[in-house]
């Protein structure tokens, strides 16, 4: 008797989940049929989301100075290919290339001046208009999602000094800028909460150098983790 009770229990269990999977599985396709999604069966809608997220990257076609970005991101997805990213912070970790010094050294040079970044903080809108799947080796699927940016915000940064003589390195200005950037990125989708990144970003500044303001471009090159909370 013991026993039909729970095989009457486990059959009735299963009959309950398998309900509630076909209820979410409808739900999901109304949804996708009313977005017209290319896409079917997609698990990362982004609408009404908050993602954070992590990255590290480089600046790899500054030739004098060296920077090392660590920062994060904060965006709200108020549609699933439109979003707010409210905060992209960087903090830059600059070091002075030798090549640059050799330079300077070797042709007596008194006044070669150059700009470093020690920290970013822009908001931008987010679209995204494309996405799509891959399969790989066999039932293996990769969800992936294209992104364009576009924003402003500050940056705080430093115009410095290089002489053959002493000192050799001094600070002529330290302050902070307006800065616009823009871009593009990629999201591969590992589960429909965690996403591995990649972002090709400029960022913009309006920098000092010889006592003249430029726009100076910074191009930087960046890769982390993104985290989907489910609701807003």
């Amino acid at each position: 008797m013991k026993q039909l009770l729970v095989i009457f229990l486990v059959l009735a269990l299963n009959s309950t989940l398998r309900a509630a999977k076909s209820k979410t599985s409808e739900n999901q396709a109304n949804y996708e049929q009313s977005i017209d999604a290319v896409v079917r069966n997609k698990y990362f809608y982004k609408t009404n989301k908050i993602e954070v997220g992590a990255l590290a990257g480089i600046m790899p076609y500054d030739s004098v100075v060296s920077h090392l970005m660590v920062g994060g991101k904060a965006t709200w997805h108020f549609g699933d290919h439109f979003g707010w990213e409210i905060a992209d912070i960087q903090a830059g970790i600059p070091s002075i290339t030798a090549d640059i010094k050799d330079k300077v050294s070797s042709k007596n040079l008194s006044n070669v001046q150059f700009s470093e970044i020690n920290l970013l903080a822009t908001t931008n809108l987010i679209v995204s208009p494309i996405y799509g799947k891959i399969r790989f080796f066999g039932n293996q699927v990769l969800y992936f999602d294209l992104y364009t940016v576009l924003g402003a915000g500050m940056a705080k940064t430093k115009t410095i000094r290089l002489s053959s003589s002493d000192p050799k390195e001094s600070t002529v200005r330290d302050g902070m800028e307006p800065a616009f950037d823009f871009g593009l990125g990629l999201k591969i989708f590992t589960t429909n909460a965690i996403a591995l990144v990649i972002d090709l970003r400029d960022y913009v500044t309006l920098t000092e150098v010889y006592s003249s303001r430029k726009p100076r471009s910074n191009f930087s090159v960046s890769a982390g983790l993104s985290f989907f909370i489910p609701n807003f």
